[in-house]
């Protein structure tokens, strides 16, 4: 094994924890501080639909940043949360460039990095991930998106075209994430996968948020499990 993938949204960031925290700055959420996770929840619920919507090209090309904010524009409107300036609409899309990571996410990864090439592979786009990266403090060898295959995960090119950048064949890489649909499409193409179990990620409403069945090659519950457990990725 020779590179490791990592998805990022829930893999090594709380994105929920972190956007309720931020949005309960604004004064508009400050009467109504119980429909935040709900409205964070709402807002993430969006995020695999209009992706497919870019995929099938029901609409054009658009960076995950400017797909935010049409998303934002629904549910914002579906909660009958009103009265939001441009401004702060702006500051809940920016939101996504802050979140902060799990607590294994730093050091596990700074390890990592000694065993493997490490490689961010995510739906983000460049300048989210730039961002994200350095708020979170986490360090890659190198940052793969979307954006660079105008495509969104879990089209099969941008796998396999995260791989070739690399002059990699996909049985040589994992995909590290806490998605098992995002696992189960790199593994079609040759990938080995890690399904990393982030019980928090999506607080009391986990429900909404239906997945595959489908057996990882390796399921841990952090990151030093998967440092322990590296060889196995060989096998």
């Amino acid at each position: 094994m020779k590179a490791l993938f990592f998805d990022i949204f829930g893999t090594l960031v709380d994105w929920r924890s972190s956007i309720i925290k931020g949005s309960q700055k604004l004064e508009v959420f400050k009467n109504r501080i119980y429909d935040l996770e709900e409205f964070v929840i709402s807002w993430r619920k969006e995020y695999q639909p209009i992706l497919n919507k870019v995929n099938n090209k029901s609409i054009s090309w658009k960076t995950l940043d400017e797909l935010h904010e049409m998303t934002l524009e629904k549910v914002l409107k579906k909660m009958k949360f009103y009265k939001l300036s441009k401004k702060e609409k702006k500051y809940l899309i920016m939101l996504w460039h802050k979140l902060d990571p799990w607590n294994d996410s730093i050091v596990g990864l700074n390890e990592l990095n000694k065993y493997f090439i490490t490689a961010s592979l995510s739906n983000g786009n460049i300048r989210l991930q730039k961002n994200l990266f350095n708020y979170a403090k986490l360090k890659f060898d190198f940052l793969f998106s979307a954006e660079h295959f105008k495509k969104y995960k879990p089209n099969k090119i941008v796998y396999i075209g995260a791989a070739r950048m690399l002059n990699l064949k996909p049985d040589e890489c994992a995909l590290v994430a806490s998605h098992k649909n995002d696992l189960y499409a790199a593994s079609k193409l040759g990938m080995r996968t890690v399904f990393i179990k982030r019980e928090d990620e999506y607080g009391s409403f986990k429900y909404k948020f239906i997945e595959k069945k489908f057996k990882p090659d390796l399921e841990v519950s952090c990151l030093k499990h998967l440092i322990i457990n590296k060889k196995k990725l060989n096998h």
